[in-house]
């Protein structure tokens, strides 16, 4: 207690020290900083004196290129002039051009044209052709022969002579322009003739153009990234071109040179004094460090446990207390140091059985498990800790007494209990489902959880752990299975998820289906009952209209009979009429014999059967069957058939009597009605991926109350019917994946729509793979 305070207490001057090292620094940025700005006042006002200097130089440039391209012009006027006066001939157009060219170096070459811009005379020969081939050059110079103004052309390149321009002047006579005197000014030479030495060697001089580019300088000469140039609008001849001069980068004078020179060598003095005080002070600099960073690192650890830390000696006597113990029990530092038992913070129901532990761990009884106590803070609110307790020695070996670090599982107690209470809940939710859940490692296929039902149906013994030949896990993600076991029909399903510690489990879920099953095949066994009956039923209505069908092919047997017996008494039979009548006989009993083949499977009492089917086939065979009550009620039939040739795989005496069904419905609706209205519409036709039967009828309608149970089972508008018919053929055709629905006709009656899908035979192969 003692050290540590003294600790505390130390300061080792620790201010006066830290400006000691931070005074040499100070003054060492200080000096830098006032040298460095007086280098960059200087250095600035240099650059403002040579820019001054430099738009100076530019300027006066300027006016002497100026007056030299005005004293061509004139040159060109007089030329001019005296062609308008007949004074001047072609010998000595020559001689004065060559004395302009020879007193003028910038001057390459002079010519006069005519209003085409074409050079009627030119020196030297043909020194004019070039600016043909410019058009920006040419256009200036022939609206100057035109118009009769001066003009001045953009630079071009002109061959021998780099970037030029040409000045053109015109020559008026009157009111009348009869040409004009043009003059080729090379940029490169007019620079390098009127330039100063003096201006050249202080700058680079160059024409550059209205993008910047330079065209032509003075000399060639490398400037480097110096920034310090000018440049001016130079005009004539205008066009963008511009005068510009860049200062050559030149090295900096002597007396900056040592500046900086004394500068650096002050600099190193001041280097080499801080590190003289820096040496004399490192020991005592060493010794604060080492003893702030041993004290603020004691002080941090202990201010960032959560365990609360409690320190006595021998006798029980408080020594100390970490922040998180008095946080614990709300009491501060200066209430616990220094106590004996028993302390502020044993509560009184459990005050025994701490004094007992703190008697243990006196006695050096410390378990490694600690100890679970009950302890109070000061607003008497309880709370659970762990306690463990350890010798305190010192630094000499001595044991000086006893050191404990308790931690608060209050919440910890409260979690396990409310995830006790989760578990359980859990477990009886899951317990009192009525499916079979399970959760199996995916690896090894270790079975982690199980629900009641599920070790009930599967007769599991143990409610988890290791099993060798679980159920559900060699079965697809889902589907319906039957336990050999138990003969159980189980719907399941099973999916991959992640378990409580991130591995990979598979849960399987498995519902029994058996009664399920039982009833659906007791259904389907009524259907088929119905279908039968319903069949049964329609070829008893036709049974009269069947057997007038059939007399027709038999009384033609007959009579072909008795013809060939009386021509054959009369010796009057030929083979050729023998071969014929027996033909004939043939066909007549195969046309028999088809009509009651049909008859027998269309009642006929048996599975569902799919296979290939025409759709054709199978309207003939239905209207065959109807010919004789749409001829006996006198019924007009018309039939669109745009689907004969399309083949569907489906069962075809169930879509047959479906047709039936819906085309004896259309014929019954209409037996009232006047027999001009008694029309009987049946349509085939193909849409993308479906294809439609409908049979429309002329008679009264369906009505909007009726139109809703039209397909329930025992519904009907008939006396004598069982209102089995239309639900019976809406089973059959979603059996085939198809709708079934009606509509209102536009000419009056109804329109009965069947439409099934063209993809229904790679389906119908899946399906029954599925359930095979």
């Amino acid at each position: 207690m003692d050290t540590m305070s003294r600790m505390k207490r130390s300061t080792l001057f620790p201010a006066p020290t830290r400006w000691l090292w931070a005074m040499p620094n100070l003054s060492l940025i200080c000096f830098l900083a006032v040298g460095v700005a007086l280098l960059w006042f200087v250095r600035s006002n240099e650059r403002e004196v040579q820019h001054d200097t430099l738009v100076e130089d530019v300027l006066s440039l300027d006016k002497v290129l100026r007056g030299e391209l005005l004293g061509r012009q004139n040159q060109l006027d007089i030329l001019a002039r005296d062609y308008a006066h007949e004074q001047l001939k072609e010998v000595r157009f020559h001689e004065l051009a060559t004395s302009m060219m020879h007193n003028n170096p910038e001057v390459l070459a002079v010519a006069f044209t005519n209003e085409y811009g074409e050079a009627v005379w030119s020196h030297p020969h043909e020194s004019l052709s070039p600016i043909e081939f410019v058009p920006a050059a040419l256009e200036p110079i022939q609206r100057t022969a035109r118009i009769g103004l001066p003009s001045v052309t953009p630079p071009f390149d002109y061959p021998g002579g780099g970037s030029v321009v040409a000045m053109a002047e015109p020559v008026v006579s009157g009111n009348k322009t009869l040409g004009a005197f043009v003059a080729i000014i090379s940029l490169h030479n007019l620079l390098h003739s009127y330039v100063p030495v003096w201006v050249a060697k202080r700058y680079q001089v160059s024409f550059v153009d209205i993008n910047g580019q330079t065209i032509a300088n003075r000399q060639d000469q490398d400037i480097g990234d110096n920034p310090l140039s000018h440049d001016i609008e130079f005009d004539p001849p205008g066009n963008g071109l511009r005068l510009r001069a860049t200062a050559y980068r030149t090295g900096w004078p002597l007396w900056q040179h040592a500046l900086y020179w004394a500068l650096g060598g002050l600099s190193v003095l001041m280097v080499w004094s801080l590190w003289v005080l820096k040496r004399h002070m490192h020991e005592r600099l060493m010794a604060e460090r080492a003893l702030t960073r041993e004290m603020g690192m004691r002080r941090a650890m202990e201010d960032s446990l959560v365990s609360g830390i409690c320190a006595m000696d021998t006798s029980g006597r408080t020594l100390h207390v970490n922040r998180a113990f008095c946080r614990m029990v709300e009491l501060n530092a200066a209430q616990l140091l220094g106590r004996l038992p028993p302390q502020p913070y044993w509560p009184p129901e459990t005050a025994a059985q701490c004094e007992q532990v703190f008697a243990a761990i006196l006695r050096g009884e410390c378990p490694v498990n600690g100890f679970s106590l009950r302890f109070q803070r000061r607003n008497g609110e309880r709370f659970d800790v762990r306690l463990y307790a350890s010798p305190l020695i010192d630094g000499e070996g001595r044991h000086t007494g006893w050191v404990s670090s308790m931690y608060d599982i209050t919440e910890l107690r409260r979690e396990r209990q409310a995830l006790k209470a989760s578990h359980e809940r859990f477990v009886a939710v899951l317990n009192g489902l009525d499916a079979a859940v399970a959760v199996t490692d995916k690896e090894s296929g270790e079975l982690l959880l199980s629900n009641r039902v599920f070790r009930e149906s599967f007769q599991l013994g143990e409610p988890d752990g290791a099993a060798c030949a679980l159920p559900l896990s060699n079965l697809p993600e889902q589907g319906e299975w039957l336990d050999p076991a138990t003969s159980r029909w189980y719907q399941h399903r099973r999916r991959e998820t992640l378990w409580v510690d991130q591995s990979r489990v598979v849960l399987h879920i498995a519902t029994d289906i058996t009664e399920r099953r039982l009833a659906g095949d007791w259904e389907r066994q009524q259907t088929e009952k119905l279908q039968q009956t319903s069949r049964l039923i329609a070829m008893g209505e036709i049974a009269s209209s069947l057997a007038h069908e059939l007399n027709q092919p038999l009384a033609a047997i007959s009579s072909y009979s008795t013809a060939c017996r009386n021509l054959a008494n009369a010796g009057l039979l030929a083979q050729e009429e023998l071969d014929s009548a027996l033909d004939k006989i043939a066909e007549q009993a195969r046309r028999a014999g088809a009509i009651i083949r049909g008859i027998r499977e269309f009642v006929q009492r048996r599975e569902p059967k799919r296979m290939p089917c025409r759709v054709g086939d199978m309207l003939d065979t239905v209207l065959s069957l109807l010919s004789a009550p749409i001829n006996r009620h006198g019924m007009k039939l018309v039939t669109l058939r745009e689907a004969d040739e399309v083949v569907l795989h489906a069962d075809r005496v169930m879509l047959e009597q479906v047709l039936f069904n819906l085309c004896k419905n259309a014929i019954e609706a209409m037996m009232d009605m006047p027999a001009s209205q008694r029309e009987l519409t049946v349509e085939t036709s193909v849409r993308p991926g479906w294809l439609d039967f409908v049979v429309s009828d002329r008679g009264p309608g369906i009505s909007p109350e009726h139109l809703e149970k039209l397909f329930m089972p025992f519904f009907t508008t008939k006396s004598e019917g069982m209102g089995m018919g239309l639900n019976i053929c809406r089973t059959i055709v979603e059996h085939h994946q198809g709708r079934l629905y009606v509509e209102a006709n536009e000419g009056g009656g109804s329109r009965f729509i069947v439409s099934l899908p063209l993809i229904l035979h790679t389906q119908t192969q899946e399906v029954e793979t599925h359930a095979v």
